[in-house]
């Protein structure tokens, strides 16, 4: 975030969550577009909060609070901070377990953007059905970990169908975006130099813009990359 434009925000991770056990977490603080070190006034804090949701959405405890030091006139390029935690949670998903080592796949940035741009020419072409098989894995593991219904799953799809249908045509994919590997780098996606989704869509009346933030990886006994 700019300085200016700081937030505070709740963000599930259920999904990131893929069986119970210890859950490695990190973060990287960088300089805002165009700098080489971080604004003096540069900061993040977070906690980790657990709500039952078994009726309602009630609040349970909070834990791995953490806050990062002072960079004041400190000439610092990045901040890194690395921790686990333990989480209890009553499923089991396969997402990229099986996924190979995308640091030993040749032309590894080559294949991710050629996947980018299948899925930019499935929405350009408005072949709807066709995007919700690619990301049908995805949805199932989000409809699992985050407790949704059949109906509230469907739901989250026709509603993304509707904004691509009310204005809003798929950018290319920016030249200058970076590629990002995680989970046991098994898992790869591309964010533009501010920090956000290399694939998203513009909306040209009203300015607007609408990320879609997916990522691939490469099952294992495949060559092709798939959303995850």
């Amino acid at each position: 975030m700019n300085v200016e434009g700081q937030v505070a925000s709740n963000i599930p991770i259920n999904f990131a969550i893929l069986k119970s056990g210890t859950q490695s977490i990190s973060l990287t603080i960088l300089p805002n577009p165009g700098d080489l070190e971080l604004h003096p006034k540069s900061e993040v804090k977070f906690d980790i909060k657990l709500f039952n949701c078994s009726n309602d959405f009630v609040f349970n405890q909070q834990f791995g609070d953490y806050k990062s030091e002072l960079v004041g006139e400190n000439k610092i390029p990045l901040l890194k901070y690395v921790n686990s935690f333990k989480a209890e949670v009553p499923y089991q998903l396969e997402a990229w377990q099986k996924g190979k080592d995308l640091k030993h796949i040749n032309h590894c940035r080559e294949k991710l953007e050629l996947a980018y741009q299948q899925v930019a020419r499935i929405i350009r072409d408005g072949r709807f059905d066709d995007y919700n098989k690619l990301i049908s894995k995805r949805e199932e593991n989000m409809a699992v970990s985050m407790y949704l219904s059949k109906g509230e799953s469907s739901a989250r799809f026709a509603e993304l169908i509707a904004d691509f249908k009310s204005g809003f045509h798929i950018s290319p994919i920016p030249k200058d975006s970076l590629m990002f590997l995680c989970a046991d780098n098994k898992v790869a996606f591309l964010k533009k130099v501010n920090g956000e989704s290399a694939l998203y869509l513009e909306n040209s009346e009203t300015q607007e813009e609408l990320m879609l933030d997916i990522s691939f990886y490469i099952p294992e006994g495949s060559e092709e990359f798939e959303v995850i």
